[in-house]
């Protein structure tokens, strides 16, 4: 038990040093020619749920090889172990696919790279409507053609204000859901 207090601990000063020495403003290098800016998850982000997949690996290998050693094994202990390996490896799937997922916006399209899905280019002209985002509690927004979800933000994202401006500049018959907006602009908005 000592010694996953200090596994735990040394991982938990270690996330923190990176998180502290990870530049928070840096976004994702856009991978098309004529893109205005990026729109991208934070590197913390990804970092942290990268070493949470890792720290879960580690603690659900120590399980299943504590359950190996054992004569006759609790079978609780084996699948808690199993399941903690696998859903370790799944963190750190997720932190791979946040690390591709981001919007490159240029003039007159936004291309959409998704978790795990090749770019989808979005004409900015084709979008009929945009809407609150309802699964994220950070708020956003989804941009969407029909009943399609086309491409969705939330405002942790970087480069989401720019996004908010792009869309009311280009297509100002669009109007923006209220949840949506950045922060400067609603603190700044008469109630």
């Amino acid at each position: 038990m000592a010694v996953a207090m200090l596994i735990a601990g040394a991982i938990t000063a270690i996330v923190t040093a990176i998180i502290r020495r990870s530049p928070s403003a840096a976004t994702a290098r856009a991978t098309r020619e004529g893109v205005l800016f990026v729109v991208s998850t934070r590197r913390w982000q990804r970092v942290l749920i990268r070493t949470v997949g890792i720290a879960v690996i580690v603690l659900g290998s120590i399980l299943l090889l504590a359950a190996a050693g054992v004569k006759d094994p609790e079978t609780s202990m084996v699948i808690a172990g199993a399941a903690m390996f696998v859903g370790g490896i799944l963190f750190v799937f997720l932190a791979r696919g946040m690390k591709r997922m981001r919007l490159e916006v240029a003039p007159d399209l936004v291309w959409s790279f998704g978790l795990v899905r090749g770019p989808n280019a979005v004409p900015v002209a084709e979008i009929t409507r945009l809407e609150p985002n309802p699964g994220d509690r950070f708020g956003g927004i989804l941009a969407k053609t029909e009943g399609t979800t086309r491409f969705g933000a939330t405002r942790l994202m970087l480069g989401y204000p720019q996004l908010i401006d792009f869309l009311q500049h280009t297509r100002p018959d669009l109007p923006i859901p209220d949840g949506s907006w950045p922060l400067q602009q609603r603190a700044a908005t008469p109630r």
